[in-house]
């Protein structure tokens, strides 16, 4: 059921028996843009850890186990062009409870403490509370170098999107910004951030519906606010020469990565058709990458593909020996005409589909993939009910696929190159 709680708040509650939890879930979404990234990076620290009534990491989590375990987290996303705050609480179904009590109301309370009564004095957030989060923010940020894959993903992603900062730049911001950030500035960005946000809440479980919408009325910071006229998909401005870059580092495996354009969206007529290709090309144990390049040729320690429904993006990493680069590239793209021209075996679409269908099943066992599947439905207006979307799945042919693989234009590479590999060569 849709409930709007004000303009430009909106309510979706999902009744349920099928799980021991409720889950209340708070998106507070803007426009991408860069030069916000820092500051929700460490708003999301500060909201989670503390608030004036519980003004410690410890205070919070012992009101959690008060609440029989309940679980607390803020995190920011990127859907697209949307930048979102996500706050979420999942706490006991009261018919699981020993007196059966009923935790909505104390989850409510604790929810609204949370966002509306951060841990902050004289219109800044606390000065300690606010250094630890910075100092620890700005030190994840220097250690993501140590993780070459992810390192490399965030290069690519750099690289593709330069004439575009709302998406190339990472999420989390950078040292830079996260030290240029003040105790006072955010606190006043919080406030102005809270009231504009467009606000969709997601409640599953069990729940009182009349209980939950009078509790959200009460919230202060969910009050009319005006339509940002929030967009979600990329549509990026590429060049007509690809995008190449080498780095060296100290290190034994080289790391290759390659960015597609793929202008296929979620709930676009070729959408599962695109899931499916995915699968086969780069995607699955079974794909062509990882059968071809890695285990008949050698020519990778590890590879697989990954797309962006929302941003019309296919990207491939893989582990190689520098010194193969040429041969693997190529392998790559024989796969990717392969694909095109239907050469492979009837029962590879018929795996990877499978596949597909009984992973779709599983996470639907999950109380946190029915909200995120509710959310996505409600940002993009699209629905697929769980028989549908295996239909849809099923109904892929090898020909849909092959018509997306035609779609592919290689757009960026990116090479991490090891300095054993280097020094080999040389």
């Amino acid at each position: 059921m849709n409930i709007q709680i004000a303009q430009g708040v909106d309510l979706k509650i999902i009744q349920t028996s099928q799980f021991k939890n409720n889950t209340i879930v708070f998106n507070f979404s803007i426009p991408s843009n860069y030069k916000n990234f820092a500051k929700l990076a460490l708003l999301a620290d500060l909201l989670e850890n503390a608030s004036l009534k519980f003004p410690s990491e410890m205070l919070v989590s012992r009101k959690l186990s008060e609440m029989f375990g309940a679980s607390y987290g803020v995190t920011v996303l990127r859907y697209g062009n949307q930048h979102t705050l996500r706050i979420r609480l999942t706490f006991p179904n009261n018919h699981y409870l020993p007196h059966k009590e009923d935790l909505l109301n104390d989850a409510m309370a604790f929810l609204r403490e949370m966002i509306e009564r951060p841990f902050a004095k004289n219109d800044q957030f606390d000065a300690h509370y606010f250094k630890i989060h910075q100092t620890n923010l700005m030190s994840y940020l220097d250690s993501i170098s140590d993780n070459k894959e992810f390192y490399s993903t965030l290069q690519l992603q750099k690289l593709y999107y330069a004439n575009d900062l709302n998406q190339g730049t990472y999420l989390l911001g950078n040292i830079d910004s996260i030290r240029e950030l003040n105790a006072s500035d955010l606190y006043n960005f919080y406030r102005a951030f809270i009231q504009q946000a467009t606000v969709t809440v997601i409640v599953a479980g069990q729940i009182d519906q009349a209980q939950v919408v009078s509790r959200l009325k009460s919230f202060s910071t969910l009050s009319d606010r005006n339509d940002l006229g929030l967009k979600l998909f990329i549509e990026p401005e590429l060049p007509k020469v690809p995008r190449e870059k080498t780095t060296v580092f100290p290190g034994s495996q080289s790391l290759l990565n390659i960015g597609y354009r793929l202008p296929i969206y979620f709930g676009d007529d070729s959408y599962f058709a695109a899931n499916v290709f995915n699968q086969i090309f780069g995607a699955s144990t079974r794909s062509l990458l990882f059968t071809n390049v890695r285990e008949k040729a050698s020519l990778a320690y590890d590879i697989h593909s990954s797309y962006n429904s929302f941003s019309g993006m296919l990207s491939v990493q893989a582990g190689i020996e520098f010194k193969n680069l040429s041969q693997v590239i190529q392998t790559m793209d024989d796969q990717l005409t392969a694909t095109a021209d239907m050469a492979y075996p009837e029962s590879l679409p018929a795996g990877v589909k499978k596949s597909m269908i009984n992973q779709h099943r599983s996470q639907s066992d999950y109380l946190s993939t029915l909200a995120e599947r509710q959310y996505v439905r409600q940002i993009s207006g699209v629905a697929f009910g769980d028989s549908q979307w295996e239909q849809l799945v099923n109904d892929v042919t090898k020909k849909d696929v092959a018509e997306v693989a035609k779609r592919v234009q290689y757009q960026a590479r990116y090479i991490l190159q090891s300095q054993g590999d280097n020094d080999e060569n040389n």
